[in-house]
């Protein structure tokens, strides 16, 4: 999104909510096909309308090609087409941007026809409840943030809890699995206090941007005195994507804090990325909204005295999963784009619809190839395989289906492997690629480690030379992201900053202050091993 002034300067999430099916009706509305034909070029129901279509498809059609056209549609939008958006929705104004525009000639999508007035003012009218909803939740946040997030997360909870519960199997397995949960989070409350107050209190972290229209389209952005000097005049420092995990039911992005307020240390940002959790959005969904938010910050992070140029992403669990999807589907998109002639590694999107041109930046603002590695944590890489295994762990198995739509295999990174768009343009694939690492824990009850081990071998097979397969003893699934760091054994720190500092890495983690545990490292150990997960 190109919205890099206003969505990162003053209020810190003007952009209000705008729900899907509201976004796709005032594109409707606006479409060519119904508006007076203009000298401008492709208006912006050209541009997403077919995506927007496509998602409505049967449970039957190709989640591979569905998940491109989704990425095919957040490479086109740009600032126009969401200025067209808020006043449809009657959102709140935009601010000016700071930086000079490029001037952009008149679209005929945005000559409003007489008799389709009426219907643009019933979409008005139907984003009412949004535009209350948002001013008292913006309100909430700006005065009492903990109370806010508290109070979402309860109804969430609820509204998950009437939507799935036919999806559980309350037998003793998941009885039990459940007690210890309970149990452990008990143990490890107080701890888990000390990040929610640092959360919520420490002025570095700027919490709850908005990177896009959907629902839970936020992301948090850590920001060490290093790049705060970097953004007046210095050397920009290395960023960190961080897409946490959650089952893809009970995610959110707070859960990167212990990363990034460790991170700050040693002078990086940190930028975690929220997403769409199930049942309110589905994989495909979470995939759109990661990559709408790695796209927001390749074209914001500089302002926040950020490295483009050194960047990485990081993902765990769920997390993980989506990370790695993007990654290759995003990948896949620039080779393919390069096969029919595009000059550079940008991903330019051969399947644009007609009218639309551009290059470079002006069509995409970022190439996997940018980033400087990929770390998988702890990730479900192929879901078809992790079906038999919930129904062992007390989860009804078929929930894979509900997440994916049907289409199971479409929504896995390992399957992706296999389908003739990858076979066609492999080469060409695991050139662009960068780095891959994925880590995993022997004692991973959540996600067995085979599902690293198999995808590492499945990526080799496709022609991917450059991954590395770390699998640790002793690790739990929760052991990286937990306990782990509230020891101060971070593992995730100790794999991040060689990628970013290179050879003087080690000397930082050396000459970096030794913390204390965050509570007494017996209790974490007993309660590491009590964790389900």
């Amino acid at each position: 999104l190109k919205l890099p002034h206003v969505w990162t300067r003053g209020s810190p999430h003007p952009f209000p909510r705008a729900p899907s099916f509201l976004v796709a009706m005032v594109l409707r509305e606006r479409s060519p096909a119904k508006a007076k034909k203009g000298k401008g070029g492709a208006g912006a129901a050209d541009l997403i309308e077919p995506a927007r279509t496509k998602r409505r498809s049967s449970k039957d059609a190709n989640m591979h090609r569905n998940l491109q056209m989704r990425l095919r549609s957040l490479s086109v939008e740009d600032d126009q087409d969401f200025a067209m958006i808020l006043g449809g929705c009657g959102g709140m104004p935009m601010a000016t941007p700071v930086a000079k525009e490029k001037t952009v000639p008149a679209r005929a999508a945005d000559v409003e026809v007489e008799s389709e007035k009426p219907k643009i003012s019933r979409i008005k009218s139907l984003s009412t409840f949004w535009r209350l909803h948002d001013g008292l939740e913006d309100w909430g946040y700006r005065n009492f943030p903990a109370i806010t997030d508290s109070f979402n997360v309860l109804v969430y909870s609820l509204d998950l809890a009437v939507r799935s519960v036919r999806w559980f199997q309350f037998g003793i397995v998941a009885v039990c699995l459940g007690f210890r949960l309970f149990v452990y989070a008990i143990m490890l409350l107080p701890a888990f206090l000390k990040i929610f107050f640092a959360y919520y209190h420490d002025r570095r972290i700027q919490r709850r941007v908005r990177f896009g229209p959907a629902e839970r389209e936020y992301l948090d952005i850590y920001i060490p005195e290093e790049a705060l000097a970097a953004q007046k005049s210095g050397q920009p420092v290395p960023v960190v994507i961080a897409v946490m995990g959650g089952a893809f039911v009970i995610g959110h992005r707070g859960y990167n804090a212990q990363l990034g307020l460790r991170l700050m240390d040693f002078g990086v940002i940190t930028v975690g990325i929220d997403y769409r959790n199930f049942p309110r959005g589905q994989i495909p969904d979470m995939v759109e909204d990661v990559g709408r938010g790695v796209r927001w910050v390749f074209q914001n992070i500089h302002m926040y005295g950020g490295d483009p140029k050194n960047m990485m992403l990081v993902g765990q669990s769920a997390g993980a999963h989506l990370a790695a999807m993007l990654v290759l589907e995003h990948g896949l998109l620039q080779a393919m784009d390069q096969a029919n002639g595009g000059s550079t590694g940008e991903a330019r999107l051969p399947m644009l619809p007609r009218g639309h041109s551009g290059s470079g930046h002006d069509i995409d603002a970022w190439s996997v190839s940018d980033l400087k590695c990929f770390l998988g944590v702890s990730g479900p890489y192929d879901l078809v395989k992790l079906g038999p295994h919930l129904a062992s762990r007390g989860l009804y198995p078929r929930i894979v289906d509900h997440l994916t739509s049907g289409d199971v295999a479409g929504c896995s990174p390992e399957r992706l492997l296999e389908t003739d768009d990858w076979k066609a343009h492999a080469g060409a694939v695991a050139e662009l690629l960068p780095p891959i690492h994925l880590f995993h824990g022997y004692c991973d009850q959540a996600v067995p480690v085979w599902a690293s081990s198999d995808f590492a071998e499945r990526l080799r097979e496709a022609g991917v030379e450059n991954v590395t397969l770390d699998l640790r003893k002793g690790m739990s699934h929760t052991y990286p992201v937990i306990e782990g760091p509230m020891q101060r054994h971070d593992p995730q720190v100790e794999l991040i900053l060689p990628v970013l500092f290179g050879k003087g890495a080690q000397k930082r983690l050396e000459d970096s202050p030794k913390l204390p545990p965050m509570w007494p490292l017996r209790i974490l150990n007993v309660a590491g091993y009590i964790n389900p997960f």
